[in-house]
């Protein structure tokens, strides 16, 4: 017989049937139905996809002819859960929400969430030192981490204590689990000191916090507040520096403006100046001084770098409309120091003619003096002078003269003061302005011609034949009326 076709076979005694008590064993039946069992059976094998197949414990092993289909087992044996495992190229695929698995290849549990395969948990880097643990704040400084389950792509942050700003390393070397090797970014003093933070590719983290110092800041010399006061307009500038410098070691000072006003241009309401950044004479403000219709104070702020660190200074320039007063000789009354002030003049020098009369002068801190005296042996029209032994510039915006003639005798002519082109002789000289005066103050209009030139300053003593006469002087000032 090749088959045996049945609606029904059961194990069991009726009408004659044999009781069968080990089972019924049948080999070769092929059916297009499906085959109903009441108690079990046993088989060597199944063959097809295994599909549909209903009823399976979950402690049972099934072994199908589609290995696609069953290709690992969840066993729960001895109390132990068994979930499948295998490397990264044997994922599942496709792979369905909730599908856990032991990745062999990174020692994890990972799960599909429905767009990527996840770990279930994440690694936890440890951070034991990290050397050096102060640096200039510059950037690519090398720093070494050193600890404990660092992965290879891991990236390190440095975290401010002060903000809780985040700032990526330069640049990260993956040595081994235990060591790091990366490039600092440029941090300021204001951050610090600074955590470090090691990031592994999973998402665990590591942080050592409070481990980095980053430097020094520059640290000012020059004082806040006014740098120069009275400078001329439309002169140039007298020298000018700022000096700050910076506890690093190498750090080198750059200055800059943090205003808009010493550097701006003169017509946008700033001075035109210049302020050299770096350099041997970095910090030096050069320039000439603004056009100004008033007198007028700048005020800006500059700052001085390291390239990292930043500290600013405010400061100020007094920039006058009106140059100040020029002192051909101020004396001790008037508040100067004579002949000792030798700003403007540099010395005193005296001639005359007639041997046969006396005569000099001299300056000391208190006076200008020039003296003549004849007798019968001399001839008529004696003569001594005093004057400058250096021209004087007269400044073009000056418009006044004040003199001062603190004692006058003559029992001659006359004697008078004045400015020359060219030093006095010991003869006749020409004059751009003179006067003839006894005792007193005066105040005298700056002739046009004068302004802008350079002239010597003299005092004259001139007589007959039994000459007496001298003429002192504390003060010889030109200056612009609107700064006197």
């Amino acid at each position: 017989m090749s088959r045996i076709r049945s609606n029904q076979i059961t194990n069991q005694s009726a009408d004659g049937a044999p009781v069968v008590q080990n089972g019924l064993v049948i080999t070769g039946v092929t059916t297009s139905t499906n085959v109903s069992i009441a108690e079990s059976i046993t088989a060597t094998s199944f063959f097809g996809s295994g599909a549909g197949l209903t009823g399976v414990a979950s402690t049972d092993s099934i072994i199908t002819g589609t290995a696609a289909t069953f290709n690992n087992k969840v066993d729960i044996t001895n109390g132990t859960l068994e979930i499948p495992a295998g490397n990264t190229a044997g994922r599942n695929n496709p792979a369905f929400p909730g599908n856990l698995r032991y990745n062999t290849d990174t020692d994890k549990i990972e799960y599909y969430n429905g767009t990527v395969w996840k770990n279930v948990s994440s690694s936890q880097p440890l951070i034991n030192n990290i050397s050096p643990t102060s640096f200039p704040g510059t950037a690519g400084t090398s720093i070494t981490i050193v600890g404990n389950n660092f992965e290879s792509g891991c990236n390190v942050h440095f975290i401010s204590s002060v903000n809780g700003s985040s700032t990526a390393a330069g640049s990260v070397a993956f040595v081994n689990s235990g060591i790091l090797t990366v490039t600092a970014p440029a941090l300021t003093v204001s951050g610090e000191p600074y955590g470090v933070r090691v990031t592994n590719p999973d998402g665990g983290q590591g942080l050592m916090e409070a481990a980095l110092d980053a430097g020094s800041a520059p640290s000012w010399q020059t004082a806040s507040g006014s740098l120069r006061t009275g400078v001329v307009r439309n002169v140039t500038l007298p020298a000018i520096a700022v000096t700050a410098t910076d506890a690093d070691p190498g750090q080198n000072v750059v200055y800059s403006e943090v205003t808009n006003v010493l550097t701006a241009a003169e017509g946008s309401g700033g001075m035109g100046l210049t302020l050299i950044g770096s350099g041997a004479t970095a910090g030096v403000i050069t320039g000439t001084a603004p056009n100004v219709g008033s007198d007028t104070t700048f005020n800006f702020t500059l700052r001085a770098s390291d390239g990292t660190n930043n500290t600013d200074r405010a400061f100020s320039i007094g920039v006058i409309a009106a140059s100040n007063p020029i002192y051909v000789f101020r004396g001790s009354s008037q508040g100067g120091t004579g002949a000792s002030d030798t700003s403007v003049v540099t010395g005193w020098s005296t001639n005359g003619n007639n041997s046969s009369s006396s005569g000099g002068g001299n300056a000391n801190n208190d006076r200008l003096y020039a003296y003549k005296n004849g007798s019968g042996s001399t001839s008529t029209g004696i003569h001594q002078n005093l004057f400058s032994q250096n021209a004087v510039l007269i400044n073009t915006d000056h418009d006044k003269f004040d003199t001062i003639v603190s004692s006058y005798s003559n029992n001659g002519w006359s004697n008078s003061y004045g400015f020359s082109p060219a030093a006095p002789s010991n003869t006749w000289f020409s004059a751009a302005f003179s006067k003839s005066r006894g005792t007193g103050t005066y105040t005298d209009d700056i002739p046009n011609s004068m302004k802008g030139n350079s002239y010597y300053f003299y005092m004259k003593i001139y007589g007959g034949q039994y000459l007496s006469g001298q003429m002192q002087m504390t003060l010889v000032k030109s200056y612009n009326s609107a700064n006197p």
